[in-house]
């Protein structure tokens, strides 16, 4: 958040009707919300320890203090009493003490709130419904648009807020980039245009899209039915579904990775040798270098093109029949030139990439590429039914996590769901198939249903302290995918439902039931969450730019990007938060560059994404049991309303002016960020001072209701 903002502040009101006057964080929902016959907890808590512990909040413990309320009417749904959590003791990884309010019985679909009758105060907004995670996969698919370089961002593609010419298309760039090692060398340019900015920085990796293609296409294959071709992409409409296109745009791009070398091996990356990032990329004219040939890219390349060519032979079209074929025919040549120099897979290149170019290390060890290298070899044998892909997997699967380590956990996933996929074809080797089996069987105790009915952690998402790395969201989701692989792959059957159960949990930690009251994704408040990403460590979204900031910069970051996440190991100890907070908060929601390093909390990357697309359209495509009678979800906005502020910083008067809706009675009330009451007034214009003297300096949220309709803005107090 930014305190030296000195421009007017303009924002457009979410219409919201009813809800509860005040709202509080210290009530956790899903703020997207839940599937009809779900698991519906909300975790209510009194912060001890980390940045808010100089808050309290006491909720109404006696017999039914807490209420589901419909939020159009207010009308009271159910009833409850909170639960305690282990005794009222402290949370050690997010320092908060707490409740649980189970509202499974509210299955009817519609939009609601918990309320506290004691303190007569509200959660944010939740839908009950089957569809209420459908906005946020449409917007985490459509994150890799906004991804794409070389490829103009236009309307009606992109809210105006978000176009851009096409990134990295000029000379020395992407059409015609040039060898790492000899960049005055023209013979050396290479046609490597396409793909995905890789994270928050402008480059591409091969070996970095190993986990997200690879995940994404298994969440495709699983449930193809999930993925629409609508999500207005301008290949949106040809009868694939829009994810494979947007697959199928870094796919293209990694075909030119492999031609370039003239081997059928793989180039290992491309980008820029220097820091000098520019807003919007479509400004930048640095000069791109790609770096040769490495044994962990063609590996990479072998995997992601086995597993694409199935799932894209498997569409109707006669072109994507024929563009899955090359890429299976293309996976084969790299499996033959991976062999080869990698001696038979016992010798692998380690140090290829020497960070000249900036920044990301593509490396992998060895032992990554052998286990790479297994995952490619099963998803060539279920493609050809070759017997040499057969006898590769079946000599090396031990030697390979996570069966070396007898550990089922979230990392590595690809590698593990390729061995349990090995296990459903045809001719596996019974042996073989039941010590996968076995071992994957006697998983629950890590991330699993053993800590979740143990009620481990207060926000019923439990990973360990050390996951709450660099990265953590990405393992959170994983979290939820390795439960669901159980049944995917039907292991330990009489546990169905509760897999399901606790990967959701997961899912409504990354939707704003964590210590945060943050859903992890940027900018999501026009599709239904109240407190999201607000900034996060990118290229085009970068500190001060117009997309610094989705509530006080003039454009904000696009929507639908998922953010590393809390990082117990943030490496600025000066900075706290991040640093100093137990694990779950960890984090800050901000985007400086160096020297505070917010790209290890903020930054957006395409594994992230993958990761949680692959939870978030797992769950919507093992929701089978229907609602009942509905009502409408949360209804489109029709009416807006915009509210203008100045000065800010505001010292001892706020001038402010509403516009865009007839005015009779506006309630305004200004809270500080515990939610407390510190200015309530009525106006009957739309045009009024605030007095704010006597006010402590810092943020406030002013909010104006008018017949109903809530628009709210942050206001700085600065005397």
């Amino acid at each position: 958040m930014k305190t030296t903002l000195f421009f007017l502040f303009l924002i457009q009101a979410l219409s919201l009707w009813a809800g509860p006057t005040v709202t509080t964080e210290f009530i956790k929902i899903d703020q997207f919300g839940y599937f009809c016959q779900s698991k519906k907890v909300a975790v209510i808590v009194d912060p001890q320890e980390g940045f808010n512990a100089a808050l309290s909040f006491n909720p109404g413990t006696g017999a039914d203090q807490y209420q589901v309320r419909r939020w159009e009417d207010d009308a009271v749904v159910y009833s409850g009493t909170l639960q305690q959590w282990n005794n009222g003791q402290t949370h050690s990884q997010s320092g908060d003490r707490g409740w649980w309010f189970d509202f499974s019985a509210v299955t009817q679909p519609g939009s609601y709130y918990i309320f506290d009758k004691q303190n007569l105060v509200g959660s944010f907004r939740f839908e009950i419904g089957e569809q209420v995670y459908e906005q946020a996969l449409t917007q985490a698919i459509r994150m890799f648009f906004y991804q794409r370089i070389n490829f103009a961002k236009k309307t009606p593609y992109v809210d105006t807020k978000y176009a851009d010419g096409a990134s990295f298309d000029g000379p020395g760039q992407d059409k015609e980039a040039r060898s790492r090692n000899d960049k005055n060398n023209a013979s050396t340019a290479r046609d490597l245009r396409g793909g995905w900015f890789d994270a928050g920085d402008p480059n591409k990796y091969t070996t970095f899209v190993f986990d997200p293609l690879l995940q994404m296409l298994d969440a495709y294959r699983q449930h193809p039915s999930v993925f629409k071709d609508q999500l207005n992409i301008p290949e949106s409409g040809n009868g694939i579904p829009d994810l494979l296109d947007e697959i199928k745009w870094e796919l293209d791009w990694l075909k030119r990775m492999q031609d370039g070398t003239g081997t059928n091996g793989f180039f290992l990356k491309l980008g820029v040798d220097n820091f000098s990032d520019v807003s919007p990329p479509s400004n930048d004219r640095r000069p791109r270098y790609y770096v040769g040939e490495c044994t962990s890219a063609t590996i990479t390349g072998a995997a992601v093109f086995a597993l694409a060519g199935q799932v894209y032979k498997s569409l109707p079209q006669a072109e994507m029949k024929t563009y899955g074929e090359d890429l299976l025919q293309r996976a084969q040549k790299a499996w033959t030139r991976a062999q080869n120099t990698s001696l038979n897979f016992t010798q692998f290149q380690t140090t290829c990439d020497d960070q000249d170019i900036k920044s990301g290390d593509a490396d992998r060890t060895g032992p990554e590429q052998l286990g790479n290298a297994v995952a490619a070899a099963a998803h060539l044998y279920e493609a050809t039914g070759d017997e040499t892909y057969k006898r590769f997997v079946e000599a090396n699967y031990t030697k390979v996590r996570p069966y070396s380590d007898n550990y089922w956990s979230p990392y590595n996933l690809p590698v593990a769901e390729a061995l349990l996929r090995y296990t459903t074809l045809p001719k596996a080797d019974p042996t073989v198939t039941n010590n996968i089996l076995r071992q994957k069987t006697n998983s629950n105790y890590l991330f699993s249903i053993d800590p979740y009915r143990t009620q481990k952690d207060l926000y019923r998402a439990y990973m360990e302290d050390w996951a709450h790395h660099w990265g953590s969201n990405m393992i959170r989701s994983n979290s939820g995918n390795i439960n669901l692989d159980f049944n995917t792959f039907r292991i330990n059957t009489s546990n169905r439902e509760l897999y399901r159960e606790t990967a959701e949990q997961y899912l409504h930690w990354m939707h704003g039931l964590n210590p945060l009251s943050m859903v992890m994704l940027s900018n999501m408040y026009a599709f239904g969450a109240e407190k999201c990403a607000d900034e996060l460590y990118h290229t085009w979204f970068n500190d001060k730019t117009d997309w610094d900031n989705a509530r006080t910069s003039s454009k904000g970051p696009a929507p639908g990007y998922v953010t590393g996440g809390p990082n117990k190991d943030f490496s600025i100890k000066t900075i706290t938060p991040p640093a100093s907070q137990p694990p779950q908060k960890a984090y800050k929601d901000w985007n400086a560059g160096w020297p505070e390093n917010s790209w290890e909390i903020s930054e957006p990357a395409i594994y992230y994404q993958g990761a949680y697309i692959a939870l978030l359209s797992r769950l919507i495509g093992t929701n089978t049991q229907a609602c009942g009678s509905t009502t409408p979800l949360r209804e489109p906005i029709e009416k807006t309303a915009q509210i203008l502020v100045y000065p800010q910083p505001a010292q001892d008067q706020l001038r402010v002016e509403y516009q865009g809706l007839p005015v009779k009675k506006l309630q305004v009330s200004l809270r500080d960020l515990t939610g407390r009451l510190v200015l309530n007034r009525e106006f009957q214009s739309g045009q009024f001072n605030l007095e704010l003297q006597g006010l402590a300096n810092g943020l406030y949220l002013l909010q104006v209701k008018n017949e109903g309709w809530v628009s709210g803005i942050k206001v700085l107090v600065q005397h």
